[in-house]
């Protein structure tokens, strides 16, 4: 079995605070690519061998750096906790806030800097995914199953797929320079994506009354 690669923590959580927030101001004026560990020691006044015992590599370090900056790389934020009955409507509120916090433009910054440290290997992707998103993808997943329990969504919804493209829709909005539209086109989104997953029984996205008529 190969050896499980593990990252020393920080010993002294000044020093820590201080390279993470030298190596923030960093990426918000610099963006990824100018951003160096020989930059991120020099701003906060340590040795390179001091940086890379906490972090050994850019991308480990840009992903602590996101998580503690950004409530929405940070994993499981937000997520409200399933309540059967209310589970759509938590949805389709959360996922408005989530797409306005990403989009934000001080958190804009740090989604893609994640996103482009994930582009430069799989290495990287897998770590991120890891450190950065696992537990926020696991905390969405768990509210839509509870929904698929409740019969608000169908039995046969495919959790990580919605839970795939929820997130990156958002993404794409960031990517493609169109991050104002974010908020308004995440919901138009989800509502389009939750009316697949629909059960039938169920009344529409977001509406918590039951359909006049027949």
């Amino acid at each position: 079995m190969a050896p499980v690669e593990r990252r020393g923590r920080p010993r002294g959580t000044g020093t820590d605070e201080t390279i993470l927030d030298a190596a923030r101001d960093l990426l918000l004026r610099e963006g990824y690519a100018g951003l160096s560990m020989e930059k991120v020691a020099a701003a906060a006044r340590v040795g390179k061998p001091t940086l890379y015992r906490r972090w050994p590599s850019k991308a480990a370090l840009v992903s602590d750096v996101a998580r503690r900056a950004s409530p929405a790389a940070a994993p499981g934020e937000g997520v409200p906790a399933p309540r059967p009955g209310e589970i759509v409507p938590s949805l389709v509120t959360w996922f408005r806030t989530y797409a306005r916090s990403v989009t934000d433009p001080g958190h804009a910054a740090l989604v893609l800097a994640l996103t482009a440290a994930a582009a430069e290997s799989p290495r990287n992707a897998e770590s991120l995914y890891l450190g950065g998103t696992r537990d926020h993808h696991a905390a969405l997943a768990a509210l839509l199953r509870a929904g698929v329990e409740a019969g608000e969504l169908r039995a046969d919804t495919d959790v990580d797929a919605v839970v795939g493209a929820l997130t990156g829709s958002v993404l794409y909005l960031l990517l493609t320079g169109r991050p104002a539209e974010a908020p308004e086109r995440a919901e138009g989104f989800l509502r389009a994506v939750l009316d697949g997953a629909r059960a039938p029984e169920a009344g529409a996205p977001g509406d918590r009354s039951d359909a006049d008529g027949p």
